[in-house]
Parts: structure tokens; sequence; C-alpha cells
């Protein structure tokens, strides 16, 4: 395995490491892990994000009927944007 290689797995291995304290702070209640749904289409692209809730890769939730705001939880959307970046997610 080259040099270039190895370093690759190493930051690819801290993106993950990080999701995952993120993830457990967010368990705690330090930090929200909820974003809005305008928010999540200006960060990740409108069509990325319903991609993704079309492939039931991420959960889209509103509670309430009709102008009921719709949030996404922002790890989820993170990883998912990781991993297309990284080829692991097919488009």
């Amino acid at each position: 395995m080259s040099d270039q290689e190895l370093l690759e797995q190493k930051r690819q291995l801290i993106d993950i490491a990080e999701l995952g304290a993120r993830k457990a702070i967010s368990r705690l209640g330090l930090i929200k892990d909820e974003i809005s749904q305008r928010e999540a289409y200006r960060q990740f692209g409108e069509g990325r994000v319903k991609v993704w809730v079309q492939r039931k890769l991420c959960n889209r939730v509103k509670i309430g009927e009709r102008n009921s705001k719709t949030t996404y939880s922002l790890i989820e959307l993170e990883l998912l944007d990781k991993l297309e970046k990284m080829h692991r997610l097919k488009q």
C-alpha cells in the first residue's frame, strides 16, 4: 500500500471518528442534530437530498401536517455526503 493510500485511509478514519463523536455528543443533548429542509437543500443540494430520501438513505422528519417544518438529521446528511465524495455511495 502506498503512502498516498495510507494518508487517504487515515483521513477517512478521522472523518468517521468525528462523525461518531458528533453523534454521541448529539445524544447527550449538547449539540443539535436537526437541520431544516431549506438549509439541507442549500448545504447539500436539493437534488442530492431528494435522491437520498427517495432511496431511503436518510429520514425526512415532519411532525404535524401541511405547513409544519420538515427536518433531517445533519449527521446522516454529512455521512451520505462523505460517502458520495469517497465514491462509496453510487449516485
